[in-house]
Parts: structure tokens; sequence; C-alpha cells
């Protein structure tokens, strides 16, 4: 029996679920293919402006933005058949720019990334494990 197409009724555009944080936002590595995502939270490194530079009046005229990268968590329903990847190793991940439509898998930017620190292994009743992966994106490292 084929399984059931939902109706999107009302706001259709919102978007739902990681459905699209498996297909769009793809975390590239060995250890992580076909992993079932749970969530992914990107932080940028400095998200407000890092200075002011002020005019003869004391009033701001000038911020000084300063993209330089962003830490990423990335939480995965715990699988032991997979080899999860090591501090330090390598892992692409694309982020969706969402400007051209969502659910397009060449829609976004791939960020050359690396595993930052130990994973986070969460381990509750009546409930699956999970292992979230630290994950750091610095420009030019």
């Amino acid at each position: 029996m084929p399984a059931n197409t939902p109706s999107l009724l009302g706001l259709s555009t919102i978007v739902w679920g990681t459905k699209y944080a498996a297909a769009d936002m793809v975390v590239q590595s060995t250890g992580l293919t076909g992993a079932i995502i749970e969530s992914i939270a990107i932080t940028p490194k400095n998200a407000a402006p890092i200075a002011e530079i002020e005019n003869g009046g004391g009033a701001a005229i000038v911020e000084v933005l300063l993209d330089d990268g962003f830490d990423a968590k990335v939480t995965c329903l715990y699988d032991t058949a997979k080899t999860w990847p090591a501090i330090g190793s390598a892992i692409t991940l694309k982020v969706p720019s969402y400007a051209g439509g969502i659910g397009d898998a060449t829609d976004g930017t791939d960020f050359a990334c690396y595993v930052a620190g130990n994973h986070e292994i969460s381990l509750a009743r009546k409930k699956e494990a999970t292992i979230t992966l630290n994950i750091r994106y610095r420009p030019g490292v």
C-alpha cells in the first residue's frame, strides 16, 4: 500500500522539520552520510558589530561588521552501525540560501568545516539516544 501524500493547506511556504536539512543542509562526511538529523543549529561567531565609530558629536556613524565564521551543532539519532567523525575531521556543511525556493539541492553555500570538539551523547527514558557534533567553520582555516 503506498504512503499517503499530505495536502498542504494554509500558509504552505513555512519550513517544517528537518526534511530539508537532510536534503539541502547536507552534512557531507563518510560517517554522517545517511544519518537521521534531528536538528541543526548555526550560531555566528560575531553576531553583533564588533565596533562603532563615532562622529565629533558622539553619535555612531559607522558600525564595523565581521563575518568570521560560525559554530554549528548537528544532532542526529545515535546509530551504533555508524563510525562518527573524530575531532578534526573535515565536514562540508551546505547551508541553504532559501532565496530560490527550498528543496533545490543546488540552492545554498558549501562551507568547509571541521569537528571542533567531543560529541555530546544524550540518553533519556522512552526516547532515542542522540549524538550532537560540534562543528566549526572559520574562513581561511
